[in-house]
């Protein structure tokens, strides 16, 4: 089945590292098979249409297309970071769910953390139970939302404090990207 699928690559485009640029980037997603590929943004955020089912084994899946767009940006751009990917109806599911909503007022410091599985029950309860203020972390599945009203420059709840204390890969993404990407899809 053809879905919408989005595409988040970690640190692409940052600080000058991990350079891909995003218009020759387009037609190789093309070229992959991949079809009407948008990216928004110049720190990599993707758009395609995919042939993808609910995850079942030996069927395509979002996390397929987040491999193979993966091993894309190491083949073609020598770009070795890891990526997340969730459908266009998980994406706006997301945005629907805004468990922080409450309480973020600034779509620039709420941050949404894709990981790359869903983390054990303890890890998340230590984690959730620990005192991160004046941070708010909320983890709900494969996302960990976070309102961090210092500003993110400040933020300790970063991905890669997810990846060591959940044992996860993940990446992150604002609100207002999140926006821009669903107006998109």
């Amino acid at each position: 089945m053809s879905t919408r699928c989005v595409v988040l690559p970690r640190g692409i485009n940052v600080g000058g590292h991990n350079r891909v640029p995003m218009a020759e980037l387009r037609p190789k997603l093309a070229q992959a098979g991949y079809g009407d590929p948008v990216t928004i943004l110049q720190s990599g955020n993707i758009i395609v249409t995919a042939e993808i089912t609910a995850d079942q084994p030996g069927r395509p899946s979002a996390a397929a297309v987040a491999a193979a767009v993966q091993q894309l940006l190491a083949d073609d751009f020598d770009v070795h970071v890891p990526c997340a990917a969730r459908t266009a109806a998980e994406i706006e599911a997301i945005l629907e769910r805004n468990p922080l909503g409450h309480v973020a007022d600034d779509g620039s410091r709420y941050l949404v953390n894709f990981l790359s599985a869903e983390p054990s029950p303890a890890a998340v309860r230590e984690l959730v139970d620990a005192d991160h203020s004046p941070e708010v972390l909320h983890v709900e599945g494969t996302e960990a939302y976070v309102w961090a009203p210092e500003g993110v420059k400040a933020l300790r709840l970063s991905y890669s404090h997810f990846e060591r204390h959940l044992g996860v890969t993940a990446t992150a993404r604002n609100w207002n990207t999140l926006e821009r990407i669903a107006a998109k899809l």
